[in-house]
């Protein structure tokens, strides 16, 4: 279960996907990747300026339950809607530069969260890097780009659930892009990360050799070795604004053995070496700025746990062989004139290692929502969305004893907004006023805490205002 945050926002947001190359556009978040409306922007050319730029996505607001607290998210599943979503904001800054047919970009992209010091009173904001890496195409051939770095490893979204069902990978390493032709781009990449988890990486304090004072050993020090694989194929090519487009896409996970501590008496315990494995697949329709894709993803071992986690109980051998991810998405946005209809929903079966039957580490959950949209001439619009969250855990209810742990979540909202940058689903800038109701039935009130005022209500409020902007970013 998502967990709310301290602060909310009255704003509906998307995560742009722009062009993985140097010299990008920015594209809309939900638009398949590349998108073969604007292919030709994307595209690394000669014309690609050079020298420094900037770019950013954000989005911060604030909103009340309308009994005195602040507004708070509702999720109850892992990828809720994301209308009340904290604070979030990433400054990204490039570089452009030529050297003969060669072209080269640096980006760095600093990110920060909700703690706002406005709204706190202390100087406490989190930063962290999401991307910095170097690109250069030209090299051998404009159809090939090299990147090394630091880097948010991304496909197409399912926008309304704030989530990359098929390929979102962090990590420290390289890649490669190659467009085989007009109907084909190949990817793949490789690198690391190392939680700061004892699963990852454990230090203990150990008397020195000489001298006096403890020193620090790396105990326990295994990164996560990554790997990931594209390949998609265009009906009409990668250039037109209409057509079919196929995506497969695969991944590995490899970690290696170590030893671990399990307490201050010294107790320790070999780790063996753990691994795992994700196979997707994509089909998206599109014409224009109207969209729809389907994903299917399944994943074994450590790739159920994705990039940014890491198994909470294991099988009796200490690795996470027998867990398992299935995913079944759909997103879509539909514009016609002054109306638009943007959907997204998925599906999903988790279960941990542990060989147990019963076990909150096992559960089926899945969330759907449907926003339409109107305008009133170019700059004013008034969305409105109704969304079904629900999450079934392979456990009896403790609060009754009867029956599995399950609840669901139904929210209804309208958001009447304005934006200078005209008609369109994906346009930002956005000032946005949002209401929500959020009817939870008994089991989704017993998924919070006891004391927890959250859980009291049956029907959950939130109002207030927000804002979202995009410009210049750079995702793959």
């Amino acid at each position: 279960m998502n967990r709310p945050s301290l602060l909310s926002f009255a704003c509906a947001l998307g995560a742009g996907l722009f062009a993985p190359g140097l010299g990008a556009q920015p594209l809309p978040p939900g638009a398949p990747s590349p998108s073969p409306a604007v292919a030709a922007a994307r595209e690394i050319t000669g014309d690609t300026p050079t020298g420094f730029s900037f770019g950013s996505y954000g989005r911060v607001g604030v909103a009340s339950d309308l009994r005195g607290r602040t507004g708070r998210p509702s999720a109850i599943v892992a990828f809720g809607p994301r209308l009340d979503l904290p604070p979030y904001a990433e400054v990204q800054f490039n570089y452009d530069a030529r050297f003969g047919h060669a072209r080269w970009r640096a980006v760095t992209t600093l990110a920060m969260n909700e703690n706002l010091f406005h709204f706190t009173g202390r100087f406490d904001g989190t930063f962290a890097v999401r991307n910095l890496y170097l690109e250069e195409t030209g090299v051998g051939s404009d159809d090939l780009s090299l990147w090394v770095g630091s880097r948010m490893y991304r496909g197409d979204d399912v926008y309304l659930l704030n989530f990359w069902p098929m390929d979102n990978l962090n990590m420290v390493g390289g890649g490669a892009r190659y467009n085989a032709g007009n109907h084909v781009v190949l990817q793949a990449a490789v690198g690391m990360n190392r939680l700061d988890d004892p699963y990852q990486l454990q230090t203990i304090s150990v008397a020195p050799r000489d001298g006096f004072g403890p020193q620090t050993a790396f105990l326990l020090d295994r990164p996560r070795v990554l790997g990931a694989a594209k390949a998609t194929w265009y009906s009409v090519g990668r250039t037109a604004r209409e057509g079919l487009k196929l995506s497969v896409y695969g991944e590995f996970h490899a970690m290696s053995s170590g030893v671990r501590q399990l307490n201050d008496a010294g107790a320790r315990v070999e780790l063996p070496g753990d691994g795992g494995w994700v196979l997707g697949a994509q089909a998206g329709l599109y014409r224009g700025s109207s969209f729809v894709n389907v994903f299917v993803r399944y994943a074994q071992g450590l790739g159920a746990y994705g990039d940014l986690d890491v198994p909470v109980t294991l099988a009796s051998a200490r690795t996470s062989a027998r867990a398992q991810d299935l995913r079944v998405a759909l997103s879509g946005n539909w514009e016609r004139g002054a109306f638009a209809l943007m959907v997204g929903g998925y599906f999903r079966y988790f279960r941990d290692a542990d060989a147990g039957v019963f076990s909150r580490d096992a559960l089926v959950e899945g969330a759907i929502a449907a926003r339409p949209i109107v305008w009133f001439g170019n700059y004013v619009g008034l969305a409105g969305e109704v969304s079904y969250q629900r999450i079934m855990y392979n456990a009896i209810d403790p609060a009754t004893g009867n029956g599995a742990l399950a609840g669901s979540v139904l929210r209804f909202a309208a958001m009447p907004f304005v934006t200078p940058g005209g008609r369109g689903s994906y346009t930002r800038p956005h000032l946005q006023i949002i209401y929500a109701a959020s009817l939870r039935d008994g089991g989704a009130q017993r998924l919070y805490a006891p004391d927890d005022p959250f859980g009291f209500n049956s029907v959950e409020h939130f109002l207030g205002v927000g804002t979202e902007w995009w410009f210049n970013s750079s995702y793959l």
